[in-house]
């Protein structure tokens, strides 16, 4: 589901970093948070030069794939990016990546993911060159914004779908789960405006709309995912709201080809302020 979800938010746009973020200098240090498969460590590690380090954080790597079989540059460590970040790796990452954190952020607040990743980013914008310009007239410090944070997720108050006129019930199911898995949640889609309160700067936002050919691949990495909510969380909060979520699904997939859906991706990109 992991991997199946990377291809398809990469589908069309043509890059896997958003191409603001400038990338071709030596020595980049990078983290992936929440990095799940390390699909998207070890493609980036392919576009980047061999000097280039990468470093998947996440609370389990289980899914990933043994030490050995990834890229030399690539390396795990374990990390909760709800905590506050140790010291080893206070202000090491040029840039740290995150993407797909719907189920992760809590009470709708990204905020505290946000602080902590400041605390992990360089001071600034490039710790491997000189960091900074001195003006020989007034013997001022003219210092850089520093490391990138960017930020993707789906947008899914931009969430359409639609049925044959003989399938309304399956359209009303797929809104019962949307509701259902709280992911009508309106925090991704003022993650700009966050941003912003968090101090970050030289702020790009990005929508790209999926196209209309993998939206029903999309719909069914959709319920997969639900589904594995619904196992993880749901049946824990009790009240039968699994097996609902569930039923939903089974609903769904049933007559997946009687709907179809839209999508923005939302990625939001910011620097590090200079103090």
């Amino acid at each position: 589901r992991i991997n199946l979800q990377h291809y398809l938010w990469n589908d069309g746009l043509g890059y896997i970093l958003h191409p603001s973020i400038p990338t071709d200098t030596e020595d980049l240090v990078i983290a992936d948070i929440g990095s799940g498969t390390a699909i998207w460590l070890i493609e980036m590690s392919r576009r980047l030069r061999p000097s280039a380090v990468l470093h998947g954080l996440d609370v389990s790597h289980d899914q990933s794939p043994p030490a050995h079989m990834l890229p030399s540059n690539v390396s795990l460590r374990i990390h909760d990016c709800l905590t506050v970040p140790t010291e080893d790796i206070l202000g090491s990452y040029d840039i740290v990546h995150i993407q797909n954190f719907n189920s992760v952020v809590r009470n709708n607040d990204p905020v505290p993911v946000i602080q902590h990743v400041l605390k992990m980013l360089s001071k600034y914008s490039d710790i491997h060159l000189p960091r900074f310009s001195v003006n020989l007239t007034n013997k001022k410090l003219t210092l850089e914004p520093g490391g990138y944070l960017t930020w993707g997720e789906y947008d899914f108050q931009t969430w359409r779908s639609k049925t044959l006129p003989s399938a309304m019930d399956y359209d009303d199911e797929l809104r019962k789960l949307l509701i259902h898995n709280a992911t009508q949640d309106s925090w991704t889609a003022k993650l700009p405006q966050t941003y912003l309160a968090c101090g970050l700067t030289n702020i790009v936002v990005e929508r790209v709309p999926f196209l209309p050919e993998v939206t029903t691949f999309l719909l069914d990495t959709f319920m997969v995912a639900s589904h594995e909510l619904s196992v993880k969380i749901l049946d824990r909060l009790g009240e039968g709201r699994g097996d609902m979520s569930r039923s939903y699904i089974e609903t769904i997939g049933k007559n997946r080809r009687n709907l179809e859906v839209a999508l923005d991706r939302l990625t939001v990109i910011g620097q590090k302020p200079r103090r």
